[in-house]
This record gives C-alpha cells, structure tokens and sequence, in this order.
C-alpha cells in the first residue's frame, strides 16, 4: 500500500497517484469478481465502497467510500467546471441534481426499470441506446461526492455483461482525445437533463454556453456505437 510517511500530508500530485494505483487495481479485481446484486442503489454504493475502500486509511478523509453525497444547499445548484485537454474550450461546465428526496427518487425509478432479461433481448443498437439513456440518468443524478465515473463505468460494463454484451469504456482512456470525446458525449446529455431543474439564471448561463460551445459533438448514444458489441 501506498505510504506517505507518518505524519506527512501528500502533495495533490502524489494524491492523484495513490488514489489511481488503489482504484485500479480494485477495478481490476471487480473484472474477476463483480458485485453480485439485482442493479439497485444498494449495488451501485456497493461498486463505490470497494473502488475507493481504500482511500480513507491514507488520510483521505474527503472520500466516504459507498455512501451517497449531502443534499446541496437549497439555494445553491451542484455545478462542476471541467477543463479539456484538447479542445478549444476554456473551461466547460456540468450542473448535476442536487441529490435532494426528489433526485434519490428519480434514481431509484431508474434503477427499478433496469432488467438484464429485457436488456439481452434487444438487437445492439437498441441495447446501446438503452445503455447511454440509463448511464446519462444516473450521471445527472451523480450520487457520489467523488467517483462517479468510474462507478458509472463498472455498473454498466457489469449490467452489459450479464445482458450479453461489452461495453470497451477503457477504448476511450488510450488518449487525451478520446478522454474528451466520452467527456463531451457525456456531459452534453447530463446539461439537457440539467437545464429544466437549475436554480440560478448563472448556471443556466454557463450550461447553455457550454452546451452550444461543444454542439456538433457525438452524444453518448452514437459514441458508444464504437464501443459496445453483443457476446457470442
């Protein structure tokens, strides 16, 4: 295990470091042994716990591993600004529910209508659509503090292959672009879920900037017509 030194605060760097070596190896053991459940909320804080298990013993306090993140304040909107590494674009921003009763509620409907019985029936592109609608909720949704994505990626590659299918998440992590090719994809279906619930005129301003900024991009359902191919 990664070892900082008693009493040693790690440099942000060095945080990075640890926190990707730990979360990619429990990733990786998850490949050999998923999480064994029925796709609900119980099974997505579950897939969190054991990615970032073990984060808090290296002093990361800020990382609560399985539980959901605090309602944001009520008068406060839950909004992210993500810089791209090879798009022209200062800065883009995201604005996620507030993960109040209203958004735990909208996460359990979700979840409750996923159904890998159904899901194996369909032809692939309509599994593919299936998958992008379903990974687009709950990233709007965005349960966790921190972690979402790589939660978001190991519950649907698990979902994928009890369905019959593969999803090849890791095809888009080989290169900055295609980083943000999945980043754009994702976060330009997440604004349009957004924009109806956000509280401030400013949010709703830099959304809609961001969003007509990155238009002319490929959303998730197109994306992951590359990545997504039916077992067998």
């Amino acid at each position: 295990m990664t070892n900082f030194g008693k009493g040693k605060t790690p440099t942000a760097e060095q945080r990075r470091e640890a926190e990707a070596d730990l979360t990619g190896l429990r990733i990786a053991e998850l490949r050999i042994d998923p999480v064994r459940g029925n796709f609900d909320a119980a099974h997505l804080r579950e897939i969190n716990r054991r990615i970032f298990q073990d984060l808090p013993e290296l002093g990361f306090t800020d990382v609560t591993p399985g539980v959901f993140r605090p309602t944001a304040p009520p008068d406060l909107d839950w909004v992210k600004a993500r810089s791209l590494e090879t798009v022209s674009v200062v800065t883009s921003f995201i604005a996620y529910s507030p993960m109040d009763k209203a958004a735990r509620a909208r996460l359990d409907k979700v979840l409750k209508g996923v159904n890998p019985s159904k899901l194996s029936k369909l032809k692939t592109a309509e599994f593919t659509q299936a998958i992008a609608q379903l990974y687009t909720e709950i990233d709007y949704i965005h349960p966790f503090r921190d972690g979402n994505s790589r939660t978001l990626r190991e519950f649907t590659r698990e979902l994928a292959e009890v369905s019959g299918y593969v999803i090849e998440w890791e095809r888009f992590n080989k290169s900055p672009a295609g980083r943000d090719i999945l980043y754009i994809a994702r976060d330009i279906g997440v604004n349009r879920l957004a924009l109806p619930h956000v509280q401030h005129f400013g949010t709703k301003r830099d959304i809609t900037l961001s969003t007509d900024q990155l238009a002319g991009n490929r959303d998730l359902p197109d994306l992951l017509r590359d990545a997504v191919y039916k077992l067998g």
